[in-house]
């Protein structure tokens, strides 16, 4: 009994589902894709099996001031929450959920504290865009009357990248995207968070 319970520890400790914390899967895959999208050329056995290096460039990539300001912001994050990701493994445990976030013009900073959810949704459709002030962007999903609506990513000019949820907080997002929140917060039933 003792031999069979050292080796079923021995495979928690290598099992690649367990090598990284779900929540910093999150940061490290949006800052990882803001470089990757830079042409970064990934050296790690997870960059390169998250973003491939197909079309990267180099090492010393040029990030945009915006970019450069939210690599900074995820890093502060990463560091609070003491994440310390396993590049050696291959694959990311929430990746087909963050996949999703490579629609995206512009990338969200996540954030740990703060974030919070509106339940009920009661105005009129609120239509998601690929990044903030985008209005003539294409529309990248919308928010409908009962939707529940998650807030867990740091506002930028008056915009705020959300989730949303058809019904309630049950099943997958029905869409995500930036909101434009310069005229105030949508009307809900209740709030939590």
């Amino acid at each position: 009994m003792p031999r069979l319970i050292a080796t079923f520890l021995l495979l928690l400790t290598v099992s690649p589902a367990l090598a990284n914390d779900p929540y910093c899967e999150r940061p490290w895959f949006i800052r990882n894709l803001i470089f990757d999208r830079a042409g970064y050329c990934f050296s790690s056995a997870l960059g390169q099996s998250v973003f491939d290096n197909s079309d990267c460039t180099g090492t010393d990539v040029a990030l945009s001031d915006r970019d450069s300001q939210a690599v900074a912001q995820i890093r502060e994050l990463e560091a609070w929450m003491g994440c310390k990701m396993d590049t050696g493994v291959r694959r990311l445990e929430t990746l087909p959920e963050l996949q999703d976030l490579r629609r995206f013009a512009v990338l969200p900073v996540p954030i740990d504290e703060g974030s919070y959810g509106c339940i009920g949704y009661l105005g009129p459709d609120l239509p998601l865009y690929t990044a903030p002030g985008a209005i003539t962007g294409p529309v990248m999903g919308t928010i409908r009357v009962g939707s529940s609506i998650l807030f867990e990513y740091m506002p930028e000019r008056g915009w705020d990248f959300v989730t949303a949820y058809a019904d309630g907080w049950k099943g997958p997002p029905s869409a995500s995207g930036w909101l434009d929140m310069r005229f105030g917060e949508p009307e809900c039933q209740d709030y939590a968070g």
